[in-house]
């Protein structure tokens, strides 16, 4: 038994070292896009070139996504310093796992042809799931997402139902 309980806090331990190591390659690989665009060596990069050191990042925000994140950060002085571009980063890339989150759980209900879930089987996850939600609840949910009215839920619906941005 001691000897189980030893062998799963060495897998714990280079778990963690992988995860360390892992964000360590990260912040080296956000340090070159960041460097970049700090031509002056300030450790400065200025807010108009954020869209474009996060596409180097390997990012791709839009123009609206960029102009949310500098209202959020910019101090008035018009640059970041690399603390912030980490903390930009970051949040894009929640975003990102989110997304990635949404589609693996749509493909677990998406079992027709089109790629959509049938709202029949959507009503009977969202009946079988803990708690109480009553068929009129389900049925005004998938009017509200069935923008089409095709009694499908394509994965822009879905994403909406689970609370994102409508995709344009």
């Amino acid at each position: 038994m001691r000897m189980l309980a030893d062998t799963e806090l060495k897998d714990a331990d280079k778990d963690d070292k992988e995860k360390d190591n892992d964000k360590e390659i990260e912040t080296q690989f956000y340090r070159e896009a960041f460097d970049n665009f700090d031509w002056n060596n300030s450790g400065t990069i200025p807010t108009k070139e954020l869209q474009y050191a996060m596409r180097r990042a390997g990012q791709n925000p839009t123009d609206v996504e960029v102009q949310d994140m500098i209202n959020k950060i910019d101090d008035g002085s018009g640059t970041l310093d690399f603390n912030d571009f980490i903390l930009v980063m970051g949040e894009k890339n929640k975003e990102v796992d989110l997304e990635t989150h949404f589609k693996d759980t749509f493909r677990v209900f998406s079992k027709d042809e089109e790629g959509c879930i049938p709202a029949d089987e959507m009503k009977f996850v969202l009946k079988h799931l803990p708690g109480k939600v009553t068929y009129k609840e389900i049925d005004e949910m998938i009017h509200t997402v069935d923008k089409n009215g095709d009694g499908k839920i394509s994965f822009s619906e879905f994403r909406v139902m689970m609370g994102a941005f409508p995709m344009y």
